[in-house]
């Protein structure tokens, strides 16, 4: 997938999901907190090797906002 802003919400999806099995495991289950770690360091690491610039691969910001322009070389991100 080329497009960033959908790596961008498939990383904040499984990043949910791992917060989530955090919360639910947090006081009786070890095994969902060590799920739930590996998630969201998963997810950081997709969105930092996925979302990027498809014209200079630089890395795009990935707080919720609008990446519609890479912000170092002007281009617009959308890729058909």
């Amino acid at each position: 997938m080329k497009d960033p802003k959908v790596n961008r919400m498939i990383g904040y999806l499984i990043l949910f999901a791992g917060m989530g099995l955090f919360y639910k495991g947090f006081h009786n289950n070890t095994f969902y907190v060590i799920i739930s770690i590996l998630l969201m360091i998963g997810s950081i690491t997709w969105m930092i090797l996925k979302v990027r610039c498809p014209h200079c691969n630089a890395l795009l910001n990935l707080k919720l906002g609008n990446i519609d322009c890479c912000p170092y070389c002007g281009k617009n991100t959308h890729r058909s």
